[in-house]
């Protein structure tokens, strides 16, 4: 395999992790709110119950991470766009776990007539998807430009 072979399948899946995202942060998030908050509660306890066991989920978020040890062993950290890229990638995914796992376990525990808190809750998790879909889609653009 060539450098840019391995370059184009990271920012493949990086793509697609921003793609993820970009349909949770709109599509997902526009259906939500024009739910009332116990159907949110519920399709939110299922959301994440399902996604967090899913192998689909589990290998697409994680493939950019392990393709990189590969790559930066046998190439380096030459090429800036993709390094910068996939920097990006991972940070904004560490911040946006630190802020949107508390909201979710929030919501868990939160009853169905907790009617003000499921609002706020349901605000925070949108905010955090939100700037998770734009920081990964940001992430792809910096590592299409990289690529050769």
């Amino acid at each position: 395999m060539t450098k840019t072979f391995i370059e184009a399948l990271l920012f493949a899946s990086v793509a697609i992790n921003a793609a993820l995202l970009l349909l949770v942060a709109w599509v997902y998030r526009t259906m939500l709110t024009a739910l009332d908050e116990a159907i949110f509660k519920d399709l939110t306890d299922l959301l994440v119950r399902y996604s967090s066991k899913s192998p689909f989920m589990i290998i697409t978020l994680t493939i950019p991470l392990i393709g990189a040890i590969p790559y930066y062993y046998f190439y380096g950290f030459g090429n800036w766009w993709i390094t910068s890229g996939l920097g990006l990638w991972l940070v904004a995914g560490n911040i946006a776990k630190m802020l949107k796992v508390p909201v979710y376990k929030e919501i868990a525990t939160l009853k169905n007539d907790d009617v003000v808190q499921l609002k706020e809750a349901r605000h925070k998790m949108n905010m955090g998807n939100i700037f998770q879909a734009v920081l990964y889609s940001t992430a792809t653009i910096l590592m299409a430009i990289g690529l050769n």
